[in-house]
């Protein structure tokens, strides 16, 4: 490639870093964004639960919105470490997705308990 004034601009090191960026905001913010999700799902499913007689099992929909916010809280707190650190945003990305699998695996488990409750 010729080298003119645009491209020699442009570090080798630097050139792939608007590429990881996104690749580390977008599980990071769908972490944030499922978690809340899914504790407004746990929050709705208690007011519905509670209106005329109390369903049995609305502890374990309390658990699972408060375990909800803080896999929520716990993607933020990687999206604000992956960003002050570029070399992190591969191990950022890759704990997002994790959490996204936690919360998954914690709506599913909770809903478990609560339909077995007595």
């Amino acid at each position: 490639m010729p080298e003119n004034g645009v491209m020699k601009d442009i570090s080798a090191d630097r050139s792939g870093w608007m590429h990881l960026a996104w690749a580390m905001w977008l599980p990071c913010a769908s972490a944030v964004v499922v978690g809340g999700l899914f504790a407004v799902v746990d929050l709705a499913g208690m007011v519905m639960g509670s209106w005329d007689t109390p369903v049995a099992g609305l502890g374990w929909l309390k658990a699972g919105a408060i375990g909800q916010f803080g896999l929520a809280i716990a993607a933020v707190a990687v999206l604000i470490a992956g960003a002050a650190r570029p070399s992190w945003h591969r191990g950022a990305a890759i704990t997002a997705y994790a959490i996204i699998a936690l919360e998954i695996g914690w709506f599913l488990l909770t809903r478990m308990l609560v339909q077995d409750h007595p």
